[in-house]
């Protein structure tokens, strides 16, 4: 493996920065969801840090969500922030028809490089360590990339669903993976 798993930290902001500056000029859909938050200030990005960790208990906020652990994808040779990975040890009915336990995003100027496949082979094994039998791993329907890398990782379409994300209605392709 050319990657290693680090977890969300303040000596990161730099590197985040970098990060969400080329995604946001990218233009193109920021994934995870740990991912998306804005920042300015010094105080904001700690508040990111910490939502980011606190979601790993279960302090969210919002009966809805689920714990999940947030890892930061690095380059092992370059030291790059590559992108993040989210897993989700349980699954509440929203969560199992939608996205699943796993999610995961590579930064723009990173993809087509089998970054992804190694982020989710590393997701997958976390997720055996955890004793899990299935793992379900939802991707947006025109996201062929990512359904071409979940498939790699040894997933098998399940089914589809159209939900609201981010006041957005989108089609989601559920895969599963069997341990």
């Amino acid at each position: 493996m050319r990657i290693k798993f680090i977890m969300p930290d303040y000596h990161l902001r730099d590197e985040y920065t970098e990060m969400m500056d080329e995604w946001i000029k990218d233009g193109s859909r920021i994934a995870p969801w740990s991912l998306i938050e804005q920042y300015q200030t010094d105080e904001e990005f700690d508040s990111v840090i910490r939502r980011t960790n606190e979601a790993a208990v279960g302090n969210m906020g919002n009966k809805e969500y689920v714990p999940c652990v947030t890892y930061y994808a690095k380059d092992k040779s370059t030291n790059k922030l590559l992108g993040a990975v989210n897993v989700r040890y349980y699954l509440t009915k929203a969560t199992y028809e939608t996205w699943g336990h796993i999610g995961f995003g590579v930064r723009p100027s990173e993809r087509r490089k089998g970054y992804a496949t190694e982020m989710l082979m590393l997701a997958l094994d976390e997720c055996r360590r955890m004793k899990m039998e299935k793992v379900f791993i939802g991707c947006l329907k025109d996201n062929i990339a990512s359904a071409k890398t979940i498939e790699k990782c040894g997933g098998f379409l399940r089914g589809s669903t159209t939900t609201e994300y981010y006041g957005e209605t989108v089609k989601i392709v559920q895969y599963c993976v069997v341990l």
